[in-house]
């Protein structure tokens, strides 16, 4: 199966959401599944430089009183709209409920 996740939070941001789509993109993937996520870029890690190929780190900025959120632009996650089609993803599984689930709605 080919998956596509979204989500507005995942590592560095350290909590229970970016644990769980780490685990889960793990075990999908030793499982033979393809599994693409789309993650904000936090100033630690730029968007070209993830280790991940696998991960798409769009630009973001900082969430007003929570400095370690980020949001991420929907232009740029639209801007992958043909590149993600050309994927043919049979699953697009939404993380949170911010812009994250605007995208994948729309992407859907």
């Amino acid at each position: 199966m080919r998956i596509l996740m979204i989500s507005d939070v995942y590592f560095p941001r350290i909590n229970g959401v970016s644990t769980s789509i780490q685990t889960f993109k793990e075990e999908l993937e030793s499982l033979g599944h393809h599994v693409v996520l789309i993650a904000p870029e936090y100033p630690q890690i730029p968007q070209d430089s993830d280790p991940d190929p696998s991960i798409f780190r769009i630009p973001s900025r900082q969430v007003i009183f929570d400095p370690e959120d980020r949001m991420m632009r929907m232009k740029d996650i639209l801007a992958l709209t043909e590149a993600l089609r050309a994927e043919q993803f049979d699953l697009i599984h939404v993380h949170t409920p911010f812009v994250a689930h605007y995208a994948g709605r729309k992407l859907a």
